[in-house]
């Protein structure tokens, strides 16, 4: 009888210890949403597109290093790269942070938000006691080049993920969810090289690269009939020649294969290889095909979903279950999650309006008072959970659990 008393008692102190945190945390960040409101408009003005986000790293930097964190730069030989760091010994908890804007349209994935939310994050947990002194270490990791160039997949080869137990973001969309999908991705570029000559006076003296080009593009739109479910092959011919009157002596084409699974990308690059290669035959040419960049599907750590799922209810947040149907693209998240315990988390910034990302109205959704509102509400729910990873024990190896186990429950 005693005994159970006891226990009754702990638990039920543990809940109070929990729901002060909780309030602490929410408080801090409710104290801070002006100053994270313009932190993050000014980095929408910035617009700033990948690998030259300088002025946007700097001012993250800055207020973090305000709030108290040791600051490094230049991670991964990335000069827009850094890492805040507080605290010591394990647990190591990482948020992550974007901010480059796309060409042309600025931010229209709203990354102008997601360092924001990361730092405004990192921040409150800080300032109310999380980690404790010596019990764990919070990391602000600076992410460039989202867009283009994958800055992730550079801090994870540079190593800067490798003591890390579990890695957290939040990406603005039209739903809330702390589950995620995305394609794996292969980009390539195709070189075909001909001969070149006079279109007029002797194009019998030439080899046609644009030929070889053409019957390529053509192959691969063939081969999309008889491609997998939930698969895809684009791109763009970036060099059709020289010369109108020129029978042209060489072509480029950049390529994406896409698919939900790297083992899938990796069948439908063997096949475009193979019409290359037959394109290349047919018209004399010789061809070179050279991979750009790859990024792994995500691999969604459903224990940690749940964690934000259940946090974004706690701060007023309806959560939508993520599906196929909502639409798929790829991210250098997927590599995070693929080394450590991860998710990519989605705030809705739009009330459930359908606006599409990379376009000028999701533009000016995540320049939007009510996108503000909605991202401090992300704030507080990754600090939450968070925070549950560095008090809740339990919960954490059963993160750490499930990623080793590679379970798919999602």
């Amino acid at each position: 009888m005693t005994t159970s008393f006891s226990i009754l008692c702990a638990d039920h102190s543990r809940r109070e210890i929990g729901f002060l945190m909780n309030e602490s945390i929410t408080a801090h960040i409710d104290a801070r949403s002006a100053a994270l409101k313009q932190l993050a408009k000014a980095i929408f003005n910035f617009n700033e597109i990948a690998f030259q986000e300088e002025r946007s790293s700097k001012a993250l930097a800055a207020y973090l290093e305000n709030a108290g964190f040791e600051i490094s730069r230049g991670q991964a030989g990335m000069n827009t790269a850094f890492i805040a760091k507080y605290g010591s010994g394990s647990p190591c908890i990482a948020l992550m942070g974007e901010y480059d804007a796309l060409p042309e349209i600025g931010h229209a994935c709203g990354h102008n938000m997601i360092g924001t939310i990361s730092a405004g994050a990192a921040v409150a947990l800080k300032e109310s006691g999380i980690p404790e002194q010596g019990k764990g270490t919070l990391l602000f990791i600076g992410c460039p080049a989202e867009e283009h160039g994958g800055g992730k997949i550079l801090l994870v080869k540079a190593g800067i993920f490798e003591d890390v137990d579990a890695a957290l973001i939040i990406h603005p969309t039209n739903i809330s969810t702390g589950y995620d999908i995305s394609y794996a991705i292969k980009c390539f570029f195709v070189e075909f090289f001909g001969k070149g000559a006079h279109a007029a006076a002797g194009p019998y003296k030439g080899v046609n690269a644009l030929d070889a080009m053409i019957a390529f593009w053509n192959g691969v739109s063939l081969m999309r009939q008889q491609m997998m479910e939930r698969t895809r092959i684009h791109g763009i011919i970036v060099n059709g020649g020289q010369s109108f009157n020129t029978i042209p002596d060489y072509t480029k084409a950049e390529m994406g294969i896409r698919a939900l699974l790297m083992e899938e990308v990796d069948e439908l690059s063997k096949k475009m290889t193979a019409i290359a290669e037959g394109a290349a035959s047919m018209t004399g040419c010789s061809f070179k095909i050279t991979e750009r960049d790859a990024q792994p599907e995500m691999y969604v750590n459903v224990p940690l979903a749940k964690t934000l799922d259940k946090n974004y209810e706690a701060v007023g947040e309806r959560t939508t279950m993520r599906t196929y149907g909502q639409g798929v693209g790829s991210t250098d998240v997927g590599m995070v999650t693929q080394v450590v315990p991860g998710i990519q988390g989605y705030i809705d910034i739009t009330e459930g309006v359908k606006i599409p990302t990379h376009s000028p109205e999701f533009a000016e959704a995540a320049n939007s008072e009510r996108g503000y509102e909605a991202m401090i509400r992300a704030a507080k729910a990754l600090a939450l959970t968070a925070g549950d990873l560095f008090s809740d024990a339990m919960l954490l190896e059963e993160v750490k659990r499930y990623f080793k186990e590679r379970r798919r429950d999602f």
